[in-house]
């Protein structure tokens, strides 16, 4: 028999009839032989909700009781959906991430995956259980409940099909696959059928939300498929794999990354160095420019590099636009973006093309609009009505 785990995230999974609807589509999956896992994120804005209480009661609050808080959420979308499969006679049982062994550094409020200890869910699955496990979270190896970051239940996902040998591991969503640029932003963009997990990967660091950047990396290196699927609905997503069946194109996708710092220093003092290499995937480039050092990082670690700063760093915010493929990084991808970045009329603050992308700064009001541009340029053809 096949395991199929499935995640569902916030809006897939916000209300009642939702909620039903994934229970019978889960039921039919178990009453054709398979095995079904299915992790599910808090509801609708729950999460958000839920920080605004804590942060309303503390400026900072405590790190461990902020994580012991942010699960509840999913602890809410687990029980409702394992009720409502039992109401339909499809049995099922809910557990929390800690509770199917998923073992995790002591890293509160962005935890990383150490191992997963599947044997609850494979005899649960041996009783003929749908099993339904609360995404984003685990146990920490000083047995302290931990949350896994924004996008944490995708990772809960891949970690549990890994363990599990699963057949695929589906993420149902609200959007139908990936995309070659956010379509809300881009109404031309046109879906992606295949691509690799390498050029996900890099979306994803670079604000492409369908998916998060430590799910598609756990998958890569597990050997785990990915399909992107839109929640109720049967047609064809977005499979992430190692290598596409297709050639890969010189550009696969656009990402738009937001609410980016940009931090300029004639000397990195050692201290903000030291620092910037504990930052891992908040740091998005390191770049040098004559004598001067600029760094992009996510809005959340400024504070603690201006902590670490001797008063010789400036600071301008900026938006990140990232061109990813086979030839991205190439001299010829980074003079066509920088073209197209000048003819629409926008200044082109910082530019690193290097491996699979090209990666550009510009001001944030002029961003979208860079972007629709870029996707003119690399994506021609999609002019025509998808």
């Amino acid at each position: 028999m096949t395991t199929i785990v499935q995640k569902y995230g916030g809006t897939s999974i916000d209300g009642r009839e939702k909620i039903l609807a994934i229970a019978e589509r889960l039921a039919a999956l178990r009453r054709i032989g398979h095995d079904v896992v299915v992790v599910v994120s808090a509801p609708g804005d729950t999460t958000n909700s839920l920080l605004d209480d804590a942060t309303a009661l503390a400026a900072e609050p405590n790190q461990r009781e902020l994580d012991m808080l942010m699960t509840a959420g999913e602890r809410i979308s687990m029980s409702l959906l394992a009720i409502a499969l039992n109401s339909i006679g499809c049995p099922a049982i809910s557990f929390t991430g800690s509770q199917v062994g998923i073992i995790t550094d002591t890293k509160h409020t962005d935890a990383r995956i150490l191992e997963v200890r599947p044997d609850r869910v494979v005899r649960e699955l041996q009783s003929g259980n749908v099993v339904v496990v609360g995404g984003f979270q685990g146990v920490s190896t000083a047995k302290n409940v931990t949350t896994l970051g924004r996008g944490g239940s995708d990772t809960t996902a891949v970690a549990l099909a890994a363990a599990l040998g699963a057949e695929r591991c589906e993420i149902m969503t609200d959007v139908d696959g990936v995309y070659t640029a956010d379509p809300n932003a881009v109404p031309t963009a046109r879906k992606i059928s295949e691509i690799s997990f390498e050029d996900m990967s890099e979306l994803a660091r670079y604000g492409a939300t369908v998916l998060k950047e430590d799910a598609v990396r756990f998958a890569e290196q597990n050997g785990i498929t990915l399909h992107v699927r839109q929640s109720g609905s049967d047609t064809a997503g977005t499979i992430v794999l190692a290598e596409p069946t297709a050639p890969c194109p010189p550009v696969t996708g656009l990402s738009l990354l937001e609410d980016v710092e940009l931090l300029t220093w004639e000397r990195v003092p050692a201290a903000a160095s030291a620092r910037i290499g504990e930052f891992q995937d908040r740091v998005k480039f390191v770049l040098t420019l004559g004598s001067q050092t600029v760094v992009a990082v996510e809005r959340a670690a400024m504070e603690e590099l201006l902590k670490e700063s001797d008063g010789s760093m400036s600071v301008r915010r900026a938006n990140l636009l990232c061109v990813v493929g086979s030839n991205a990084g190439s001299a010829v991808c980074a003079a066509t973006a920088r073209a197209a970045v000048e003819g629409s009329g926008e200044e082109l603050i910082a530019m690193v093309s290097e491996g699979r992308s090209t990666v550009m700064a510009v001001r944030p009001d002029g961003a979208r609009g860079v972007l629709e541009a870029l996707h003119d340029v690399f994506f021609p053809s999609s002019r025509s009505k998808r």
